[in-house]
């Protein structure tokens, strides 16, 4: 459910074409009853995201969430660090802040350029083309605007030994380092900020026209200038593509790639933030296995946890079987197993290990929790979900009351328990059908570790199965 205090934004939301249907609701976010009108309340509310261009607006958000609904994990934008710590001591599970993020990033292009493109193909579009990269250079920069975003550019600098020179129109700015004042937007104050001989500027101001003004007069003076380029509003995205700077910082990306990330795949942003303290030669071998397993072309990442809910084959084998099984099942072709499928393991944790890039005879533990990059036909035939019942012959498991066949396995939702239950036999109990029943009840204490449900009326099965009808089987 979409919030918008702007009428017009939420009319863009029947206009999107999005793949289901969303709701939206035209409202302040800071007033309470707008949000338990969206649902902040109800039982089924999975999370809120608080992105909004207001600081104080996203912190009311994230406020009455943890009073309201103190359960639901919260996403929240903050630009000010003040507003980012009220947050973080009411709880928000999550607070993104655009211009420290792509701080982190511009400096480790500067120092890990490698660990850098790694980074670049684990979170773009996935099956999209890999955009040409060029490296920072090491140097003296140009640094035009010294608010927050500036603040975060030069502490990237500072954390590398860069010297830089800010261009701004207070003359205090710069906190004790050179500032040239000006915007910056006309050839005098780049000429004595030194625009000759630097190797790179920062159009950082929170103005789009000056900061395309700055770029274009500086490339004139050099054109070898390395340039990034920050885009503050989406509606002037083609002024921007048209200039083609070799870094274009767009906040309101880097705030829907940050949430996306934490909501879909919940350990990339952990691999990622450990991605980041390795070295060059570490980043390249993750490269050269991607490449194999996804060509030139943004990998798709996905999540498989061993439990009963995501991967229960796996998981009943290694609870009630007592089987090994290697990582290597997932990484093969269930409908081929001597074929490996188009992915990698990127990371396993169990309990409070985290492993890199496990080996693929890794044994696996109910619990654990694996990332893993590929493809996306890669991770659709690593549905094995029902594996374990159809190769011991079942036709159909009891998913949370409900007869589903293993043959046409839904994906279960992740954030709630499930109970599943293999049917073992249907028979009547009658004295010719005791042997029948003996041997039934045993396989099912086997199965079930001591444990045995016993369903009724038959009848209800038998109707079911005439209309080829699993729903049909309402039974106690």
């Amino acid at each position: 459910v979409v919030v918008d205090i702007e009428g017009v934004r939420v009319d863009e939301v029947d206009l999107q074409g999005y793949a289901r249907d969303t709701p939206a609701l035209v409202g302040d976010a800071r007033i309470v009853a707008n949000l338990v009108a969206a649902g902040m309340t109800h039982r089924a509310c999975r999370g809120v995201i608080a992105i909004t261009g207001d600081d104080h607006a996203n912190l009311a958000v994230a406020i009455a969430a943890k009073l309201l609904n103190p359960h639901t994990p919260v996403i929240c934008r903050a630009m000010s660090l003040e507003v980012a710590r009220n947050m973080a001591s009411f709880g928000t599970d999550h607070i993104v802040n655009p211009f420290q993020r792509f701080g982190e990033h511009l400096w480790l292009a500067l120092h890990a350029p490698t660990v850098c493109r790694l980074i670049s193909r684990l979170t773009g579009l996935p099956g999209t083309k890999l955009a040409t990269e060029t490296t920072p250079p090491h140097g003296r920069w140009i640094v035009c605007g010294y608010g927050r975003f500036g603040r975060e550019v030069i502490g990237c600098f500072d954390r590398e030994g860069l010297e830089a020179t800010v261009i701004d129109p207070r003359p205090q700015a710069g906190e004790g380092r050179r500032v040239v004042q000006g915007y910056g937007t006309e050839a005098g104050p780049l000429r004595e900020a030194g625009v000759e001989t630097a190797v790179g500027i920062v159009a950082g101001t929170d103005n789009d026209v000056n900061n395309l003004s700055i770029a274009v007069t500086a490339r004139e003076i050099n054109p070898k200038l390395f340039v990034v380029l920050r885009q503050n509003l989406e509606a002037n995205r083609l002024l921007f593509e048209a200039f083609a700077a070799d870094i274009t910082m767009v906040s309101a990306e880097i705030v829907a790639y940050q949430s996306l990330s934490i909501i879909a795949t919940p350990l990339l942003a952990r691999f990622l933030g450990m991605a980041g303290a390795q070295d060059d030669a570490w980043a390249s071998r993750v490269i050269a296995r991607l490449e194999d397993v996804a060509g030139s072309t943004v990998a798709a990442t996905w999540g498989v946890d061993i439990n009963a809910a995501a991967a229960p084959a796996i998981h009943r084998a290694l609870m009630f079987e007592k089987d090994d099984c290697p990582l290597e099942a997932l990484l093969r072709d269930p409908t081929s197993r001597d074929r490996e499928l188009a992915c990698m393991a990127l990371l396993l944790v169990r309990d409070d290990e985290e492993i890199v890039a496990p080996d693929a005879r890794t044994l696996l533990r109910p619990g654990d929790r694996l990332l893993f990059a590929g493809t996306d036909a890669a991770r659709d035939l690593q549905r094995i979900d029902d594996q374990w019942a159809r190769a011991k012959g079942y036709s159909h498991l009891r998913v949370d009351g409900a007869f589903v066949p293993t043959d046409a396995w839904p994906r279960l939702s992740r954030f709630q328990e499930h109970t599943i239950e293999l049917p073992v036999a249907d028979l009547r109990a009658t004295p010719d059908n005791e042997p029948a029943l003996r041997g039934a009840i045993a396989k099912a204490l086997e199965f079930g570790k001591g444990v045995i449900h016993v369903l009724s009326p038959l009848e209800a099965l038998e109707r079911a199965m005439a209309k080829r009808d699993p729903a049909l089987a309402v039974m106690t």
